[in-house]
């Protein structure tokens, strides 16, 4: 059986003339939503916009879009029509006949009901075939049924025995046909097939009273006061049906207008959302919940059609479950966190057994998301004066030299190390000191430079992933946080977490990438089940160093910072995994862009949101001025093409971009800049939302980009692959640049620094 709800549902989905008759309108609430204000004439209820009437007499009478077939209301209609004439006919042939036969009728009486008896019928059967024959016909079939209404009143009304007999001059006999009831029945019948059209029914109403009472005051033998009666009760009749027809036409006017009106603007909408984000790499989760938009918008579109207020009440719930839906796809909890409720029937000692044995660790030791608590921030320590003991590298600028860390976008680490023989050691202890870091926790100088030395000395002599490239990469991520609105939120523990994972996270990197460990089965592969190989290592290296002697700069944490620390410094470093480069982008892109609900009052958006910074930061050279940036992408192609070397060696194919005698670096990197770096460093910096990493970044990242371009264009024109030194420098092509504006001048560089 069909409950209260579906029986809705069945009926909203019939068409604009049942739904507009006076039950079915009720049951659907339209009246509270009618418009007073169409565009439509109040007497003769006809649209005053070019077109829509016609549209509306196709929604109508046609089937869909195409005008030659008739719909299904049409034809139900036309059948009980014709049905009616059918059998009006036959009955009144038959009755004159047999009235005829026992002599209460002349020939002529006989001869007038079989004449216009046959005229009506051949009218209508002509109507009929035009109807199912010419789409022309079938629009403007309203006119055509009321010459046939003319016609078929005009002879019930002079069909009338007693009118008849008083325009033929012949005695009256009261043995003869009723035919005024036929005025009544016939009225009923035309409001069907004509769809209540006011106008036709008004008109046709007027002229059926005003002929009847004419001709019958005129002919008919009957007294005055019976033809008044008579007329009266025809006249009552007629005015209501006439009313109801005025109602009906009205209502289904103004449910077709709304419609038609609704259909109109969702119609650009839906257009526009197929045609959208099709040029983007989108993960399985932003697909989701852009789905779960235009889902949720459809339903919108949907609420303004269906317009009972049960189904509309109901259609918003959807909506904002969707939008709780959408939420979770988006924070990546679509899988509900498994909670064991209170009520169950479960006892304190088996709960904690299950917590323990059978929860997810992290979820067992769930760390306090929001706090409302004031807690010190790096900008209470930032203008403190400290003293930075670098006497003993001999460069009395180094200090001055430091002090660009985080502020100046293109500092030269390599200037550090060149000086110093160090970049690790030297930049951990500037910031230690400058965050008051060692006084925070506990930590001694003895522990820091115990600790960063090993950790400096543990990365290898790559080309590229090197601890200058480590140093450099905290550096940038400093950048990014103390030139945006996080400076005044940064917390000492956020600065410690920071440092450790930005200088750990290539920490004993081969200078090989993860699918050349995979794919020769090497131990470190094995051992982290091919999953993200060189990230877990370099997490596992940084904190395993901490359990050397002096080395543990955690020893004085509370418990709930280590746990903090812990899982910030994983994620960050796992998060640098190129080959989740989409995934990782599509889930921030979607809290950041399109949710806009990160916070770092939460603590697991805080460790998101210090991950994408440090992701950004290790690719951070790309939006560095040419000169670095040339410098750093020399240094991973070599890395790279050691690679090759080695696959060359081993007779395995050569990795793209490995290939030292045939790689083209220019098309690679203005690739790798166009695909990868500028949609990323796009969503990070609309994010942080600051002008400053625009200009100095973000729009660097564009101008190196054309560069290499320029660059790959001039390498085609030579129709040759050049190994990289041979390439035109970066300056060549800046030099034929005229119109170039770089972001940055190199103006504040160390070594400016250095000659004051």
């Amino acid at each position: 059986m069909l409950n209260s709800k579906s029986l809705e549902l069945n009926v909203a989905e019939q068409g604009i003339s049942k739904q507009s008759k006076s039950g079915i309108y009720a049951i659907l609430d339209h009246g509270q939503h009618e418009n007073s204000a169409i565009p439509l004439s109040p007497n003769l209820l006809s649209f005053n916009e070019k077109g829509l009437n016609k549209k509306y007499l196709q929604a109508l009478y046609c089937l869909g879009e195409n005008p030659r077939k008739l719909s299904q209301e049409f034809r139900n209609n036309l059948l009980i029509f014709y049905l009616f004439l059918a059998l009006y006919i036959i009955a009144q042939a038959v009755f004159a006949l047999l009235i005829h036969s026992e002599g209460n009728q002349t020939d002529g009486e006989l001869l007038f009901h079989l004449v216009s008896l046959s005229i009506i019928a051949l009218i209508a059967l002509l109507i009929l075939i035009a109807l199912c024959k010419s789409s022309n016909f079938l629009i403007n079939n309203r006119i055509w049924f009321f010459t046939l209404a003319i016609v078929f009143l005009a002879y019930i009304i002079l069909g009338d025995h007693r009118i008849l007999c008083g325009i033929t001059g012949t005695s009256y006999t009261h043995n003869q046909l009723p035919t005024s009831i036929g005025i009544v029945c016939f009225i009923s019948m035309f409001r069907v097939v004509i769809f209540d059209c006011f106008y036709y029914i008004f008109i046709l109403s007027s002229l059926s009273a005003l002929l009847f009472l004419g001709l019958s005051l005129g002919y008919s033998p009957a007294s005055d006061y019976s033809v008044a009666a008579e007329f009266t009760i025809i006249v009552i009749y007629l005015m209501f049906q006439t009313l109801e027809a005025q109602q009906t036409d009205y209502r289904m006017r103004n449910l077709f207008w709304r419609k038609t009106k609704e259909e109109e603007n969702s119609r650009p909408y839906f257009k526009e959302n197929q045609n959208s984000d099709q040029a983007e790499i989108k993960t399985e989760t932003e697909l989701l919940v852009s789905a779960c938009d235009k889902i949720k918008q459809n339903i919108k579109y949907a609420s303004s059609v269906i317009l009972f207020k049960d189904v509309k009440n109901q259609l918003k719930s959807a909506q904002k479950q969707l939008e709780n839906i959408k939420k979770k796809i988006a924070r990546g909890t679509f899988w509900a966190e498994v909670r064991i409720e209170h009520n169950l029937n479960i006892d304190d000692q088996d709960r904690a057994f299950i917590n323990e044995n059978f929860m997810d660790m992290d979820a067992s030791r769930r760390l306090s998301e929001h706090t409302n608590e004031r807690r010190t921030t790096i900008n209470d320590v930032n203008d403190k004066v400290y003293a930075f003991p670098f006497e003993t590298y001999g460069v009395d600028e180094l200090e001055s030299v430091l002090s660009s860390v985080g502020k100046l976008w293109n500092f030269d680490i390599w200037f550090v190390h060149g000086a110093t023989g160090q970049s690790i050691s030297i930049v951990a202890k500037y910031l230690f000191t400058k965050y008051d870091l060692k006084t925070v926790y506990g930590i001694s100088d003895i522990v820091i430079d115990t600790y960063f030395q090993t950790l400096e000395k543990s990365y290898k002599n790559n080309p590229y992933h090197n601890a200058c490239h480590a140093a450099d990469v905290l550096h940038t991520l400093l950048y990014f946080f103390t030139q945006s609105n996080y400076v005044t939120s940064l917390e000492p523990l956020d600065m410690l977490t920071s440092i450790i994972a930005a200088l750990g996270h290539d920490v004993g990197h081969p200078g090989l990438t993860n699918r050349f460990l995979v794919n020769n089965r090497e131990e470190v592969a094995i051992q982290y089940n091919d999953n993200s190989v060189l990230e877990n290592m370099h997490c596992s290296r940084t904190f395993s160093l901490m359990g050397k002697k002096d080395c543990n700069l955690f020893e004085k944490l509370s418990n709930e910072d280590w746990l903090k620390a812990r899982k910030s410094i994983i994620e960050m470093i796992l998060e640098t995994d190129m080959s989740r480069h989409f995934e990782i982008l599509g889930r921030f892109r979607t809290r950041a862009l399109v949710l806009s609900d990160l916070t770092l009052d939460n603590f697991d958006d805080r460790v998101l949101i210090f991950s994408m910074g440090l992701k950004c930061a290790d690719i951070g050279h790309s939006a560095k001025v040419p000169e670095l940036h040339e410098k750093w992408t020399k240094f991973v192609c070599e890395e790279f093409y050691n690679q090759g070397d080695i696959e060359k060696s081993r007779k395995q194919p050569v990795s793209m971009y490995c290939d030292r005698e045939h790689a083209d670096i220019a098309k690679s990197q203005a690739g790798f800049l166009k695909n990868i770096c500028i949609p990323l460093f796009e969503v990070w910096c609309g994010h942080l939302r600051s002008d400053i990493l625009n200009k100095n970044c973000l729009n660097q990242l564009k101008e190196n980009q054309q560069i290499w371009e320029e660059k790959g264009r001039a390498r085609r024109a030579t129709n040759s692959y050049q190994v990289y030194e041979h390439s035109p420098s970066f300056q060549e092509v800046i030099d034929k640049r005229k119109s170039m504006h770089v972001s940055e001048k190199y103006a504040k560089r160390p070594t400016d620094l250095l000659k004051r």
